[in-house]
């Protein structure tokens, strides 16, 4: 079990700020997961599914609309 013991005392500024950041970056992925995949959100996010083939429509819209062809 020796492996696995850490010596708390003997971590720098360095070592304890990595962690911090560690922690909350983990914190933040996992409170975004459970926001994303929470199913009163589906709906949210549903709407927003193909916004890149809609963003090509609506392109190739004012393309056309100003007298441009592709």
């Amino acid at each position: 079990m020796g492996f696995f013991e850490t010596d708390w005392s003997a971590m720098t500024t360095t070592d304890w700020t990595g962690l911090t950041v560690l922690l909350v970056i983990a914190g933040l992925m996992t409170a975004a997961y459970f926001f994303i995949l929470k199913p009163s959100n589906r709906s949210k996010f549903e709407k927003h599914r193909d916004f890149v083939n809609q963003e090509e429509e609506m392109e190739l819209d004012r393309e056309v609309k100003h007298g441009h062809a592709k």
